[in-house]
């Protein structure tokens, strides 16, 4: 898959879970800060904006990519790849 971020801006990279350790252990790759985490049933929830149209992952920096790109959580590594996490610009 080849993510088109140009077109996107890598809309599929906010909101998303983490286990709480990947926030632990790649703390010092994190580029918008986290203003505090919420509990949620596998992980945590990284809340970067107070406006949820606007939380973007901690590790997406501002040229749209992934700070952690070869470490990236296994969510990340689905999207776009699989039904229920489908990505709209890969429809052919």
């Amino acid at each position: 898959m080849k993510c088109k971020l140009h077109k996107c801006r890598a809309k599929c990279c906010y909101n998303m879970p983490f286990e709480q350790n990947e926030l632990v252990k790649y703390a010092d790759k994190i580029v918008n800060p986290i203003l505090y985490t919420e509990p949620i049933g596998i992980g945590v929830f990284a809340v970067t904006n107070i406006d949820m149209m606007q939380n973007k992952c901690p590790f997406l920096r501002s040229d749209y990519k992934c700070n952690i790109y070869d470490k990236r959580p296994s969510v990340c590594r689905k999207f776009g790849e699989i039904e229920e996490l489908p990505c709209e610009l890969l429809k052919k």
